[in-house]
């Protein structure tokens, strides 16, 4: 079998990003959202921009979630595949865990072939007992970002293993047994028995891995230990570096305890955005939605940039997330940028807090750089 992510309209593509839409939102036409709906891009199907699918997350068969994770669902039984389901929400545990990282996703492989996907679905695993996708009634309220990548071969999924096992440190809730190809060291074997790290050196890089076709994506990330109170963002300390650029950030806005909006070089900013407005993508109906209502993760190069960077992950822009383990994984691309900076409203620009200097973010898999 060939692993790749699935479109909405169940064929094989290079990657597909996807933006459910909150069931606490506004429709334009008076009607009563339902949190199941979503806009959607694939570089493969002809779009200009992000579309309103026809399909819902919540669907079993149809719809890109439910396409791609059916790989798994449907091949249960596969000796030779090797996949994990993380989430700091468990929902077969019922435990949060505050320990391991703030991440959520899905790694599959075997020996040739692997997709990842990186989502801000709280306790989405599927139903495990019947072995079938469902999406999580709990998530059907908030907003969710999804991006999923089908990845150039095994060995790609390998390397983001091994960025996996220092720095976001998720925790597995749902897993296939070790394949009997896979060495027990490497680092998707320990991932699978929910293994990570003891070292507590500090760690704030990136790796750069590609697709199947070849784009070029950023995997930056960060464990708990790199921290100093106050000082080290996520977003204003590693991810606007890592990209020289000024950046604008949707996440959950849920704390007063913000981070400053000057980045280390003192000349970049990071500016929170506090709606989201589907009118410019001219779907029908329309819909819009405050912060407070959103558990995207994600973040775009700022208007006036030169490269314009796309960036899905796992943290929120608040000061708690600078002890919590997570990344984002952050790629060029105009179409998708121009979609997504045109639905950001609401623009606020913090108060800097007291930010000291650092080196630049390294590239790097198994250094451990403070950025």
């Amino acid at each position: 079998m060939t692993l790749s992510a699935i479109s909405d309209k169940g064929t094989p593509v290079d990657w597909w990003f996807l933006y459910k839409i909150p069931g606490h939102s506004t429709a334009s036409d008076g009607s009563a959202p339902t949190g199941k709906e979503y806009v959607y891009y694939d570089p493969e199907s002809g779009m200009e921009k992000l579309v309103l699918s026809a399909d819902h997350v919540s669907d079993g068969n149809d719809g890109a979630v439910a396409n791609t994770l059916n790989q798994i669902f449907k091949n249960i039984d596969d000796p030779d595949t090797g996949w994990f389901f993380y989430n700091d929400e468990d929902p077969l545990t019922g435990q949060t865990s505050m320990t391991r990282g703030h991440t959520k996703g899905v790694l599959c492989f075997n020996k040739s072939s692997a997709f990842w996907l990186i989502h801000s679905a709280p306790k989405l695993v599927g139903d495990t007992k019947n072995d079938k996708y469902e999406y999580p009634l709990n998530a059907m309220d908030f907003a969710q970002t999804f991006l999923c990548i089908t990845l150039k071969d095994a060995n790609e999924a390998k390397s983001i293993a091994e960025q996996m096992y220092v720095a976001q440190q998720p925790q597995v809730c749902w897993a296939s047994p070790v394949p009997s190809w896979l060495d027990p060291s490497d680092k998707r074997a320990l991932l699978l028995n929910n293994k990570i790290t003891s070292d507590t050196a500090p760690y704030a890089a990136y790796i750069i891995f590609h697709s199947a076709a070849g784009m070029a994506f950023k995997s930056i990330a960060k464990n708990s230990h790199w921290n100093t109170p106050g000082d080290d963002d996520f977003y204003n300390d590693l991810v606007g570096p890592t990209l020289t650029e000024s950046i604008e950030v949707e996440t959950w806005g849920h704390t007063t305890a913000v981070p400053g909006r000057l980045q280390v070089d003192k000349v970049h900013t990071v500016l929170a955005m506090k709606s989201v407005d589907l009118s410019p993508l001219g779907i029908n109906p329309s819909y819009e939605w405050g912060e407070g209502d959103d558990h995207a993760k994600l973040c775009v190069s700022d208007n006036g940039e030169k490269n314009h960077f796309v960036c899905v992950g796992d943290i929120n822009f608040t000061k708690s997330q600078e002890l919590r383990c997570g990344g984002t994984v952050a790629f060029i691309h105009d179409p998708l940028w121009s979609s997504i900076i045109g639905i950001l409203k609401d623009t606020v620009v913090r108060k800097s807090t007291n930010q000291k200097a650092k080196p630049r973010v390294t590239h790097s898999v198994t250094r451990k750089p403070r950025a």
